[in-house]
């Protein structure tokens, strides 16, 4: 690879007749660009111009394509090529499937990037990544990170991305597919929030506002998205439109959120002012998620959407994982939607009267989750969410002694209404195929030392409609009932042995 080029090639935002196509130009200036129809770039269909932004990189909104048509592109400087990237523009109306890789969660220091191998030379029309692209942080001994601190500065958080950009996985991936990209919170902070996050201290981290726009504007220049106001770089909810049967809605819950109820404070979950997206992208979702035209809506989330509370006595609030509070009977994750559920409620109501069959696709627990879940008033289903494994952090359940992540998943599939399957201790990644009369989500195993290793982990098909479900009997309610004080005495456990093995 030339030397200018080293941050190899990727490509962003795919429409039916453009993409985003990116590269970082060490040195900066000037240079050119070509997109072809051809690998060898023989057949030239578009090309011209850029110049490197500050910061270095480059991002080309390239128009007049085909729908649903594989394109190659490269940039050139003073002689120097970069490396040929592959792109794939999204299918117009009538069109019958759609191919969606989805994945999450790399902490560089803890693991290889080996899942974003096996997941470049799947057969996939597009990946999403949903958040955690980067960790602020530098925990983790396996890989030597940059900068070796906490990140704080728009310098440092340009060079942990630039680290990233340089594993050779990484750009096979963005080489070989165009992604969509949502942020999570390790993108700021642990636990961000609007006004700060949980371990944010300003006296050695400065102001957060500065903090936050640093991570948001590196995050931008490295992930470039369509934002919903070109001017307000915290805008990155939006919609690409595969013809009329997906309509994919990327959505933020980090930056603009009310600060999360934990079980240290005494703020009410159920206040209807609680927000996680903000009112301008709250009005915006509803919105779209009452639109009746797709036939499939597809909610991209850096957090699970669905209800992932059981069953437990309000006198152990506090003896559960950090993120865990107790009221009325039901524990919540409230660092989730589940932190949120007013707002949760409108968005199903809104799903509900749709008409049209939904889904979610989503990351952050460490851990694989198919859920019939954004129950309505009349407590049904109306979407089918798939939470994707992390790349290259550790699974929940490998925190824990060997098979209590088994026996944890378990326990939880039985107290948890909605709940159909779970894994807690593989990475991976997780395809999802789309027709127009259906659905299948397969999890892909894999080792992340050893990118050729993927395995398909588990495959679940679900149904269409205006109330789409997982295509299997569930398990009667009163057990998962009955399964909540269990549930309740293993969560508290593991919250006690994750916390012990944290402070190490």
């Amino acid at each position: 690879m030339a030397e200018r080029f080293r941050h190899g090639v990727a490509s962003f935002d795919p429409g039916q007749d453009r993409v985003l196509i990116w590269t970082l130009l060490d040195g900066g200036g000037p240079l050119r660009w070509a997109v072809a129809a051809d690998e060898g770039l023989g057949q030239v269909v578009a090309e011209g111009e850029a110049t490197a932004a500050d910061g270095g990189t480059v991002t080309v909104d390239v128009e007049g394509l085909r729908p649903a048509t594989t394109y190659w592109y490269r940039f050139e400087v003073d002689g120097e090529r970069s490396t040929v990237g592959r792109t794939r523009t999204l299918p117009a109306e009538g069109a019958v499937r759609l191919r969606i890789g989805a994945t999450c969660c790399a902490r560089y220091a803890q693991e290889e990037f080996g899942v974003y191998g096996a997941l470049a030379a799947a057969e996939v029309d597009l990946v999403v990544h949903l958040g955690d692209y980067i960790y602020e942080d530098d925990k983790g001994d396996k890989r030597p990170t940059e900068p070796p601190c906490t990140l704080v500065s728009l310098d440092d958080y340009r060079v942990r991305h630039s680290l990233h950009r340089r594993d050779p996985a990484l750009q096979a991936l963005h080489a070989a597919h165009p992604m969509i990209s949502v942020w999570d919170d390790h993108d700021f902070a642990d636990n961000a929030w609007r006004d700060g996050a949980k371990a944010h201290d300003p006296e050695q981290h400065g102001p957060w506002a500065a903090r936050k726009a640093a991570a948001v504007q590196a995050h931008n220049e490295f992930l470039p998205k369509r934002l919903a106001e070109p001017s307000d770089p915290c805008t990155p909810w939006r919609r690409l439109d595969a013809g009329d049967l997906v309509a994919l809605v990327a959505t933020e819950t980090r930056a603009h959120r009310d600060e999360p109820v934990g079980s240290a404070d005494h703020g009410d979950v159920d206040d209807p002012d609680r927000t996680i997206l903000g009112p301008a992208q709250r009005a915006w979702l509803l919105e779209q998620a009452a639109d009746p035209e797709p036939r499939w809506l597809l909610l991209l989330s850096g957090t699970v959407i669905s209800e992932l509370e059981f069953a437990m006595p309000d006198v152990l609030d506090g003896a559960m994982p950090e993120k865990y509070a107790v009221k009325d009977g039901l524990a919540r994750n409230t660092d989730q939607w589940d932190g949120y559920p007013v707002e949760r409620a409108a968005l199903a109501a809104a799903l509900a009267g749709r008409g049209g069959a939904n889904l979610v696709l989503s990351g952050d627990i460490h851990s694989s989750w198919a859920v019939e879940g954004l129950r309505d008033d009349a407590g049904r289903a109306t979407a089918v969410e798939l939470v994707t494994p992390p790349a290259a952090t550790t699974p929940a359940g490998r925190l824990l002694p060997r098979g209590v992540g088994s026996v944890l998943a378990r326990t939880m599939l039985k107290a948890i209404d909605g709940a159909r399957w779970a894994d807690l201790d593989h990475y991976g990644f997780v395809v999802l195929d789309v027709g127009r009369d259906g659905a299948t989500a397969t999890w892909w195993w894999v080792d992340p030392e050893d990118q050729t290793s993927a395995t398909p982990g588990r495959t679940l098909s679900i149904e269409g409609g205006p109330r789409p479900r997982l295509v299997e009997d569930r398990r009667p309610s009163v057990w998962r009932r009955r399964a909540g004080v269990a549930a309740a005495a293993v969560l508290a456990a593991v919250g006690a042995v994750v916390a012990r093995r944290r402070r190490r």
